[in-house]
């Protein structure tokens, strides 16, 4: 396809759903590089991820007003752009732009991972007129897609989060561990994974539990949520094991192996909301417990492939671990088939396609 520039100035490492984003869509790349903006912390990470390169513009300074910076710029030489994470204050910058170069905006793509209805959305809605008219909005569930059409986007798109899938499909094997991963948040569970591993520990049990503490991450998210983590960390539990930094790729993916993946995530924030985790979960075959009426869940239901929740409670998470326990193989199995089907699905090609019809048209 002809020159792209994503925009994500939070990519800073190797580790995350935004680097995850750009190494998928990196992979599928098959002629011209993809050009990434990100924070200046990524250039050397970004110049050795295979289909990607560095794009600088300037200046860079702020989270913010870099951002900007870099959709102005192409806004004003008409280079097809993706903001990889938006919102209602993309939308309003881009039509910014195009208001102040006088040009439709019809290179712009803003990646919605989540419908675009907060206050702080509605507010600035009907400064983002030229971006609901002209730019494309991309989203990988009809739900968010709905949002999107109802709030007056001319240019909707509903294409599969894009993901990579495993080398070779992912064969069953024994159970080793449980693992929450990514970073321990509590609209992901922190709270129920904490409780549940105090209970255990007053009962003398010993499963296994990875968990990914940062402290960045209690930081950025407040005492609530330390606290839990702190509750986690002073359970007592024996199977407990803690990480508090972020694994690299290889290692991200061989915690799955083996594992089942607790995910027992909020409900209001993910009934439309993709899971990344839970996605690299089912296409590297671990089975997965999840809230009901989520994507995750959906996910789950769809291929048997885990138990879903409908109460979020400590006994309702520690019940659906004891029926995938109990019946280890058949959901290890299940989870293997569900990686062949979803790695068709979420192929990164097929975001690439949208893109470059779009640029042709």
């Amino acid at each position: 396809m002809t020159r792209l520039i994503v925009i994500e100035p939070n990519l800073r490492g190797p580790a995350g759903h935004y680097a995850e984003f750009v190494r998928a869509v990196g992979s599928a790349v098959r002629e011209d590089p993809i050009d990434v903006y990100a924070h200046p912390d990524a250039d050397g990470m970004l110049a050795a991820m295979a289909g990607v390169r560095p794009w600088l513009a300037k200046p860079r300074v702020g989270h913010l007003l870099a951002e900007w910076s870099a959709i102005f710029r192409a806004v004003r030489e008409d280079i097809p752009f993706l903001v990889l994470t938006s919102d209602g204050r993309h939308a309003t910058v881009v039509s910014a732009a195009g208001f102040r170069y006088r040009r439709a905006p019809r290179n712009a793509c803003l990646f919605f991972h989540r419908p675009p209805d907060t206050s702080r959305d509605r507010l600035l809605l009907p400064f983002a007129d030229l971006a609901r008219r002209y730019a494309l909005a991309v989203t990988p569930t009809e739900e968010i897609a709905w949002s999107l059409s109802k709030g007056g986007w001319k240019r909707v798109e509903l294409v599969a989060y894009p993901a990579l899938a495993a080398e070779s499909l992912p064969a069953p094997v024994p159970f080793t561990h449980l693992l929450m991963a990514g970073a321990a948040r509590l609209n992901k569970g922190l709270d129920l994974v904490a409780e549940l591993a105090s209970f255990w520990a007053g009962e003398g049990r010993s499963i296994p539990l990875l968990a990914q503490v940062s402290k960045k991450h209690i930081d950025r998210h407040g005492s609530r949520e330390k606290g839990f983590v702190e509750a986690l960390l002073a359970s007592g539990y024996r199977g407990l094991q803690v990480n508090e930094t972020a694994p690299d790729r290889a290692e991200y993916i061989e915690r799955f192996r083996g594992a089942l993946v607790l995910a027992p995530y909020a409900r209001q924030q993910f009934a439309s909301q993709v899971s990344g985790v839970v996605l690299d979960a089912l296409l590297n075959g671990a089975p997965v417990v999840a809230t009901s009426d989520t994507w995750p869940g959906r996910q789950v239901e769809r291929f048997g492939a885990g138990v879903t929740i409908r109460e979020r409670t400590t006994a309702a998470l520690a019940g659906a671990i004891e029926k995938i326990l109990s019946e280890w193989t058949v959901y290890s199995k299940r989870a293997c088939e569900a990686a062949a089907v979803l790695g068709r699905e979420h192929d990164p090609r097929h975001l690439l396609k949208v893109l470059s019809r779009e640029k042709e048209e």
